[in-house]
């Protein structure tokens, strides 16, 4: 998806370091001996907000239907999130989280779109 596009239609733009990763688990699809994982939700800590409510703390979630990379702990990412039905934050595709976004001219990009 366009860099333009994903900045229109997020709800919040930020750069987030991850410090927790937890699964999302689907109980009613789990059995005995047997967890069904649906995705992952991941908690960080904002480093920068370009759009939505600035918050020191984010959580997210991303499910295996939407992407299947998982995020690492520890790194950096630049994530375009949006709010479901049950009110939280998620992140659609893989392309709405791109790891290591201050290589490039990816920020210098957001700056002048933010700035007009």
């Amino acid at each position: 998806m366009p860099l333009k596009q994903q900045l229109e239609t997020a709800e919040l733009v930020a750069r987030v370091e991850i410090t927790a990763v937890q699964r999302l688990i689907d109980h009613a699809l789990s059995e005995p001996g047997m967890t069904a994982v649906t995705g992952y939700v991941y908690s960080g800590v904002t480093q920068r907000v370009w759009k939505g409510a600035s918050v020191a703390h984010i959580a997210f979630r991303v499910h295996l239907a939407d992407c299947v990379e998982k995020l690492t702990r520890g790194r950096q990412y630049l994530i375009f999130a949006r709010t479901n039905a049950r009110g939280y934050l998620e992140l659609l595709s893989c392309e709405a989280a791109i790891a290591n976004p201050e290589t490039g001219s990816l920020l210098a990009e957001l700056e002048q779109y933010y700035q007009g």
